[in-house]
């Protein structure tokens, strides 16, 4: 499209921006001309008007004949100076309910438009000037007629809901204020029949009620915390030992595993050693130095055990074996 000087096609009041092949409305250009009443923009390629063409407040007539609109601004309603709307030949099927308020609307051409049946319907043939002033007054009436319809429809549906609520709120109180007597009863009940049967019990018992004194609830008291404070030690022991455990298995494994595959231990050593950064290969020395010496000190042991149960079967069977043979 090319650009076009508004101003140049303004003559007296009426601004004349027909057959420009105009795609879009210019309409900060219009607005600033406050002159122009009448704005013809018929025979242009105008596909739909921006919500920003209600600012043009000065249009008392406007032609927006043979253009490609489908459908009107649902703000156009804001226009409520204009008289005079020619839509004649375009691609309307439906108008917005904001053209009831258009009161000032003397003439309207919807001619040639694929307008529902009911709107086409109220605005008849429109083939000559007291037709299209008809015309504009049953669309008018009409719309506006229809809005109202909408708005009762829609105000008489919030009113349900509100209703709905307040009936439905009373109902679940009244639910849960049955429910909460029924359980307060059964409560009651229960609580009725184990009094019943403690007092029985105490019948049975020559009429002697048992409770616990002081000195009782003092030792439940002491006996609960030795409990606590015993399950507390007997986890951290079994802790401990888990704990002990994994650790000699680690160390046979760092010693006893390269009896059996020596190159394979020494790959795993060095890959530890690179990635912890600890001196693996040392502490694998220490274990086995301190394994040795466990081995020693268990033969040593082993040794001396050995001496004093064989001392102590030469004192204790023999000597009970000459006692019999003398005798």
């Amino acid at each position: 499209m090319t650009k076009i000087n508004v101003k140049d096609k303004l003559q007296d009041e009426t601004l004349d921006l027909s057959l420009c092949d105009i795609e879009e409305v210019p309409v900060k250009e219009i607005a600033t001309i406050r002159r122009a009443k009448h704005l013809d923009l018929s025979n242009n390629a105008l596909v739909s008007l921006p919500r920003t063409f209600v600012t043009l407040t000065q249009v008392i007539k406007l032609d927006l004949s043979k253009n490609m609109l489908t459908e009107i601004p649902e703000n156009f309603g804001e226009m409520m100076q204009l008289k005079h709307l020619d839509l004649y030949s375009n691609k309307i099927s439906r108008l917005p309910l904001s053209l009831g308020k258009l009161k000032n609307l003397k003439w309207l051409d919807l001619k040639e438009n694929p307008l529902t049946p009911a709107v086409a319907s109220v605005a008849g043939p429109c083939s000559n000037a007291s037709e299209c002033q008809a015309c504009a007054r049953k669309i008018v009436t009409y719309l506006a007629n229809v809005q109202l319809t909408v708005e009762e429809e829609k105000q008489r549906r919030i009113n349900a809901i509100s209703e709905a609520e307040k009936v439905i709120v009373p109902k679940k109180e009244g639910k849960k204020k049955k429910k909460t007597s029924e359980k307060m009863k059964v409560k009651g009940n229960i609580d009725l029949q184990s009094s019943n049967q403690k007092f029985d019990d105490t019948e049975q018992n020559d009429g002697k009620f048992f409770s616990m004194n002081d000195s009782e609830q003092r030792k439940s008291k002491n006996t609960k915390g030795r409990g606590i404070c015993s399950s507390l030690c007997k986890s951290l022991l079994f802790l401990l030992l888990w704990t002990i455990f994994f650790c000699l298995l680690i160390v046979l494994g760092t010693i006893v595993f390269p009896v059996f595959d020596n190159q394979r231990t020494q790959e795993t050593i060095r890959y530890l050693e690179t990635e912890t950064g600890l001196p693996i290969r040392h502490y694998q020395q220490i274990g086995k130095n301190t394994m040795g010496k466990v081995i020693n000190e268990t033969l040593v042991w082993t040794d001396k055990l050995k001496e004093i149960l064989q001392d102590y079967y030469k004192q204790f069977f023999l000597y009970e074996s000459n006692l019999k043979k003398s005798t």
